[in-house]
């Protein structure tokens, strides 16, 4: 024994080291708050990885009990009878279509100056009516109302006043449509 070699430390460099195994003592025995929220996610994890196990388990066995070739038929099946019912309800709402544009032919409305083409193409709404036609020379509208100048509006726009709402509601909302 007394051949073997020492090597000689600091103690500054020793109470360092006795201090820091200390601390992972301590942090060992009483984790912070960032490891105790760490532990809480891990168990978390763990919990709903074994609830997972469990559902693919239940899985497994159902589908073992079956043949996999035939459930894909029956599911081919199925969608083969959706198909067939969707062809039937397009095949009618075609043969209404046919129906609805022959009785817009032979009993053309009053209102419409033609019948409305029944297409998939969905196109803007097109006029067909022109400017009312009023007896004797053209309408002008009113000129603007004297009064004091008002402030102009949001943007530099001048707007007109507010209608007045004085009295009886119906009576000024029945006014405006007469």
């Amino acid at each position: 024994m007394a051949d073997e070699q020492y090597e000689l430390l600091p103690h500054q460099l020793l109470s360092d080291l006795k201090y820091d195994v200390e601390a992972l003592k301590k942090k060992l025995t009483q984790p912070d708050s960032k490891a105790n929220e760490l532990i809480l996610e891990i168990e978390s994890l763990k919990d709903s990885i074994h609830e997972l196990h469990g559902i693919f388990k239940k899985a497994l066995e159902k589908t073992d009990e079956e043949d996999v070739y035939k459930t894909i038929r029956n599911l081919n099946s199925r969608i083969d009878a959706v198909v067939s019912q969707n062809e039937t309800i397009a095949k009618g709402m075609i043969a209404i279509s046919d129906k609805l544009e022959d009785f817009m032919g032979k009993h053309p409305n009053p209102g419409m100056s033609r019948p409305m083409p029944m297409n998939t193409e969905i196109r803007p709404p097109q006029h067909s009516m022109g400017p009312p036609a009023f007896p004797g020379p053209g309408r002008i509208a009113p000129g603007p109302q004297m009064g004091p100048p008002s402030p102009p509006g949001p943007g530099g726009v001048d707007l007109p006043p507010p209608p007045r709402m004085g009295g009886d509601k119906k009576k000024s909302i029945g006014g405006m449509f007469r």
